[in-house]
């Protein structure tokens, strides 16, 4: 008799069911998977979860403890970042943790330039003086030119490096800083490499696309913001705990920034007296960078796949550890 496998969504609420993945399982492992979809954070899985061989995941941690309690050999995000799962503790016991690379790089990169140009345009202060009353092109005066504007970016990888494509192609003076790429590599995509340092002196939008790590947390702090232009606009679709949002707010009052454009936060949903919410100089966005119609059926079909290739055992992209295939 063949043994049943079993695989739960750790987030089903993020599509609303389980059905693309119950029919892609079961055709690439067969008609014994059995999907299951439980609602709960982190610290609930070792109760409530039951043994399981693979678990999906869109936002959810995994802990080492929730690892041990379901033994399941694959922990698939639903998702390009795997921040809130226990990577190491995961390789040492032979756990394949998979991610889905590169299936929103258009979409985040075009947010990121749209969240940009709100306000290098002045967007959010004319519409806020029509809907006022007023009806005058000096209300946002002075706009600089998207030509004499310098966008920097904060890591060149595959979100970064198209965010400087798409700014480029509009105009924009584009630098990166990224102590993990080659500057010769950031040169040949025709943007100029920079330390961290000037890319904040330089940067009149500093746009964000690192990971979450230990090195990247609070990256953009109160001395970080300091180094900015007053009239720099920050942009952040990458991860909210890169930026430290009370050192934001302190820069925003002080009108030491034009404005910034966040599609993510450190506490998601946020809370309703969050001080960034509702203020005229920010634009906030559910976390929506990644999405379209098309990156949500790729974000579906090829998370599932890379999770069956994982369970296989093989070393496929958007494995993150490989060497737990070694284990």
């Amino acid at each position: 008799m063949t043994e049943t496998r079993r695989v739960v969504m750790l987030d089903p609420d993020w599509f609303g069911d389980v059905e693309v993945e119950r029919a892609r399982f079961r055709r690439l492992l067969g008609e014994d998977v059995v999907v299951d979809a439980v609602d709960c954070p982190d610290e609930e899985i070792p109760e409530a979860i039951g043994p399981a061989d693979v678990l999906l995941s869109h936002d959810t941690g995994v802990s080492a403890d929730s690892m041990d309690a379901t033994g399941c050999s694959v922990i698939a995000r639903y998702a390009t970042g795997v921040d809130g799962i226990d990577v190491d503790a995961a390789t040492s016991r032979g756990i394949r943790v998979t991610r889905v690379p590169t299936y929103c790089n258009d979409e985040v990169a075009t947010h990121a330039v749209s969240l940009a140009l709100a306000f290098v345009r002045g967007l959010p202060v004319y519409d806020d003086a029509v809907a006022d009353g007023r009806w005058e092109w000096s209300d946002a005066a002075p706009l600089q030119a998207v030509s004499d504007t310098t966008f920097g970016l904060l890591a060149f990888g595959n979100k970064g490096r198209a965010t400087g494509e798409k700014a480029t192609a509009l105009g924009f003076d584009v630098c990166a800083y990224d102590p993990g790429v080659a500057d010769a590599e950031i040169e040949s995509a025709g943007v100029r490499a920079v330390g961290f340092e000037t890319l904040l002196a330089e940067a009149d939008v500093l746009s964000i696309h690192t990971p979450l790590t230990p090195e990247t947390a609070n990256l953009i702090d109160a001395a970080a913001i300091d180094r900015l232009d007053d009239d720099a606009v920050l942009v952040n679709t990458a991860r909210g705990h890169v930026v430290d949002e009370d050192a934001l707010l302190d820069a925003l009052e002080a009108d030491r920034l034009r404005g910034a454009g966040l599609d993510v936060l450190r506490s998601e949903p946020p809370e309703a007296e969050n001080p960034l919410l509702g203020r005229d100089d920010v634009v906030v966005t559910p976390h929506a960078a990644w999405y379209s119609t098309r990156t949500a059926d790729a974000l579906r079909h090829r998370g599932t796949d890379i999770a069956v290739a994982a369970y296989e055992g093989e070393a496929v992209d958007g494995l993150v550890n490989p060497d737990a295939l070694r284990r």
